[in-house]
């Protein structure tokens, strides 16, 4: 068999738009990385079409660190063995919301919880159109997903 390419590293972010993580592992199943853009900003002044917050847009996002309160919950589905155990391509389910929990460091170096409102204020002013925000929670990841001209 031919080797078509190696992995040079593995990345997830758990917030869209902010800042990633290494991993030394990840697992992948049917959604993409666990864990992998679990939450994502939505921004009430963006087309409806494509609502989110990016750092397109607002380039402060990239400096911030988005990171698992326990990481080692977050490595995996909870129950990943019992689904394997049940037939090959079982789906596992995602973990609880206590399991992801998401803990996000500021540029100043102060850390929030994902959902507490006062880092959807600080994001909110550091817009330059004062965005109305909102938060996002999803087991599948909130990509970019752009439709292909083939013709």
């Amino acid at each position: 068999m031919a080797i078509v390419g190696r992995v040079e590293s593995l990345w997830r972010y758990p917030v869209k738009s902010m800042r990633g993580e290494e991993l030394p592992a990840a697992f992948v199943g049917y959604a993409g990385v666990y864990g992998d853009r679990l939450y994502a900003i939505r921004n009430a002044s963006a087309p409806a079409g494509f609502p989110f917050l990016t750092a397109r847009e607002h380039e402060q996002l990239l400096l911030c660190h988005p990171h698992f309160r326990s990481p080692e919950r977050a490595a995996r589905p909870p129950n990943q063995a019992e689904a394997e155990a049940l037939a090959p391509g079982v789906t596992p389910l995602h973990g609880d919301a206590n399991d992801l929990e998401v803990g996000v460091e500021l540029p100043s170096g102060r850390t929030l919880a994902i959902d507490d409102p006062q880092l959807l204020q600080e994001l909110g002013e550091r817009s330059q159109r004062h965005d109305r925000l909102t938060l996002i929670r999803s087991e599948r990841p909130l990509t970019d997903c752009r439709p292909l001209s083939l013709f």
